[in-house]
């Protein structure tokens, strides 16, 4: 699907901005069902490029560590363990030592060979692999068929990706010789492919699992890939070198050290005094800096739409909520876009769907229109002419908690009271678990790139209270858009239930999270991923 023309000027304008203080394409995820939204992002891109570092005569800067990248992350992840790992951090360090079977190009959206050379559906339940030879892990072990059926069965019973890969059908999934592979499927899967890209399905290998446990992944990782794992200090930061056997084209960097940079101001200041060579995730003021110049002029940046939408999300056992009319007033009662601008600056973009701009199927819908009066008078017919009040959960997020304070006066002007819940991330989980609060603040972040990965925290199945959808019309519509294998027919139901979403205020879209990458000039061949998933391999320092 195409994406707004509201979106792509903000991307052009936004990188016509950094590249300013020193170059940088636009990037973005593509989707197979948006091939025309990829060629409009790569046009922005390719035009935004022609304000470079080179055209302020300035001369790259001398990489501070010579053969040795330094990259600063905003967390740690508790562990390295691909099936158990949800933090996104420690996917991008899993995505330098280990590989899926197949990726996916963010230029094209195009699904491409890595662990897999070949791949297609037996039956709408049975997906056939043939596999690359000649490939090794780490410890010399050779990657065959029954790393992959070890790999399946683990998906299953990951803390971090069970419920994702509840579909796949471990016990049928079989290996036909050392190099070929059929993964079963309990029913039609459609999101299967897409689901397989993902950091929690890298291959990982059997034998050393088998000799040295299953918990042997957490802190000590082994995989296929161009880095190899050599430490990780906790607080600070993990250690790779480059993989000299690895099947592929060699990395060209040697080292690479991933510091663990929790505090915002710290991580920027590191990539300043040249500490670190690329800052991720920045936060608004930082990003800002650079956008204005005001940061060393070898210092680069680029923004890209990332894979976190953030959205109002009812309990639908409140009884006003389970009115339309109270949840269309709630809608028609905030200025959005302004909300958006005033709580995350640069960082928050106003959503126009349920469906971020990043994943497949997107289709821009619209922002509800600010109108207090219609708010008042949708109250007033649901029988709340006086107002009401309810709890809201919020996480410790400045940013986020800001937004809501906003919201809640919003809410006020129109007669609704809207009390704030501050509270830490694990009670956060376990109120929208258990829905002690009527509503609250939730995120989808679609790191598989497929629709079905977020909304699934929707449907009647989900082990949320809110933010469940207990619509039956939804529920039927997104069980469809799961098992219809036709990509053109899928395309449609999503399009159905953004609309649906919209027009049955299910949820509200609040903000996507715009992703702030800082790096030095001597930095290339960089592609600052949505999800934050940089491939280290492809970077080089220049001469």
């Amino acid at each position: 699907m195409k994406r707004p023309a509201r979106l792509l000027c903000l991307l052009l304008a936004l990188t016509l901005l950094l590249t300013a203080c020193g170059g940088g394409e636009t990037s973005s995820s593509a989707s197979s069902a948006a091939a025309s939204s990829s060629a409009a992002s790569s046009a922005a891109s390719s035009t935004a490029s022609a304000a470079s570092t080179s055209d302020t005569g300035l001369e790259p800067a001398t990489p501070f560590a010579p053969d040795h990248l330094r990259i600063a992350v905003n967390a740690e992840s508790g562990k390295l363990d691909p099936q158990n790992n949800a933090i996104v951090p420690g996917m991008m360090i899993d995505k330098q030592i280990m590989e899926p079977l197949i990726d996916k190009n963010p230029e094209t959206g195009e699904f491409i060979p890595v662990l897999a050379t070949e791949w297609e559906w037996v039956d709408d339940t049975h997906l056939w692999f043939k596999l690359r030879e000649g490939v090794t892990f780490h410890n010399g072990q050779a990657f065959t068929s029954a790393d992959v059926v070890k790999t399946v069965e683990r998906m299953l019973v990951g803390s971090a990706s069970a419920s994702l890969y509840a579909a796949f059908d471990a016990e049928n999934t079989v290996a036909n010789g050392d190099y070929e592979v059929t993964i079963a499927f309990k029913t039609p899967y459609a999101p299967a492919l897409n689901f397989l890209t993902n950091a929690r399905a890298y291959i990982v290998p059997h034998e050393y699992l088998e000799e040295n446990g299953e918990e042997a992944l957490n802190q000590n990782p082994i995989g296929t890939g161009p880095y190899k794992f050599v430490e990780w200090v906790l607080s600070s930061h993990c250690t790779m070198t480059r993989y000299e056997d690895y099947w592929g084209e060699p990395a060209s960097i040697k080292d690479v050290t991933v510091r663990f940079v929790v505090d915002d101001t710290a991580r920027m200041v590191a990539l300043e005094t040249g500490e670190i060579d690329i800052a991720i995730q920045l936060q608004d003021k930082d990003a800002a800096n650079i956008l204005d110049g005001n940061v060393d002029p070898h210092i680069k940046g680029e923004m890209v739409p990332g894979q976190q939408l953030n959205y109002f999300a009812f309990n639908l056992n409140f009884e006003p909520f389970q009115d339309l009319r109270v949840r269309q007033a709630i809608a028609h009662a905030v200025e959005w876009e302004s909300a958006a601008e005033a709580a995350g600056g640069i960082i928050f973009l106003a959503c126009d769907s349920c469906i971020g701009v990043t994943a497949d199927y997107y289709t821009p819908i619209g922002i509800y229109e600010y109108d207090p009066e219609l708010s008042k008078q949708l109250l007033a017919e649901a029988g709340y002419a006086d107002g009401f009040s309810f709890t809201y959960n919020e996480q410790e997020v400045a940013a986020h908690v800001r937004m809501a304070e906003i919201v809640q006066q919003y809410l006020a002007e129109v007669g609704i009271t809207m009390n704030i819940e501050v509270v830490d991330s694990a009670t956060w989980t376990e109120i929208n678990m258990n829905g002690t609060a009527e509503a609250s603040t939730m995120n989808m972040t679609c790191t598989t790139g497929d629709p079905a990965h977020t909304l699934n925290g929707n449907v009647l199945t989900s082990s949320n209270t809110i933010g469940k959808f207990t619509d039956e019309t939804f529920n039927e519509m997104f069980n469809e858009s799961v098992s219809e294998m036709d990509e053109t027919k899928r395309g449609e139901i999503y399009a159905d239930i953004q609309q649906y979403v919209f027009d049955n205020v299910l949820e509200i879209p609040m903000f996507l999270k715009m992703i702030a990458y800082g790096y030095w000039d001597y930095v290339e061949g960089l592609y600052c991923d949505p999800g934050q998933q940089i491939s280290v391999k492809d970077i080089t320092f220049a001469a």
